[in-house]
């Protein structure tokens, strides 16, 4: 599942780096498989086993790091 850092923060006000995202959401069982520099961006690229076909959508991802870091979900936007 590959989403945008910048995606990412507009469902969750997370200010680490992609890479300690990465490195946060791989303790917890979505192993970050890479980064990508897109622009002034990055692509996030995580291997969703069979077990999280919760995480196979922007919102999921951001609903999971939202739970790793303890931090509110920014819900009833239109995005």
């Amino acid at each position: 599942m590959k989403v945008l850092l910048s995606w990412v923060r507009d469902f969750v006000d997370v200010t680490d780096s992609a890479e300690e995202i990465g490195r946060r959401l791989s303790q917890r069982g979505l192993a970050l498989e890479g980064l990508d520099p897109h622009g002034d961006d990055t692509v996030l690229d995580f291997d969703v086993t069979a077990n999280r076909p919760d995480c196979l959508s922007m919102l999921g991802v951001a609903r999971e790091i939202a739970a790793v870091y303890g931090l509110p979900l920014k819900e009833g936007r239109d995005f």
